[in-house]
């Protein structure tokens, strides 16, 4: 299963849980396992795609790929760098949003 999180695109196509926000995601992510997150950085005026990554690694949740499609340059390296540090056994990768 695969999970889109952004507040203002739809997810790419088909086969994706879409959610708009930080505590719709987390609340996903706490009842399902997904194979697949999209995450945009810039979500919420308080919360972001970071946030998100933070609470999975506080709450040893786990997905075997990570994809950023953030066009928040600064909001994107920082989600990179966080996701590689600390979910080293997953595939993280980025696509930059228009």
């Amino acid at each position: 299963m695969k999970l889109f999180v952004d507040d203002k695109r739809d997810a790419p196509s088909k086969g994706y849980e879409s959610v708009g926000t930080y505590s719709q995601a987390i609340m996903l992510l706490g009842i399902m396992p997904f194979d697949f997150i999209d995450l945009d950085y810039s979500l919420e005026k308080e919360k972001t795609g970071l946030d998100i990554l933070k609470w999975m690694y506080e709450n040893n949740v786990t997905v075997p790929h990570i994809n950023i499609h953030s066009s928040n340059i600064e909001g994107r390296k920082e989600m990179l760098i966080y996701a590689e540090n600390h979910f080293p056994d997953t595939t993280v990768t980025y696509f930059v949003a228009k």
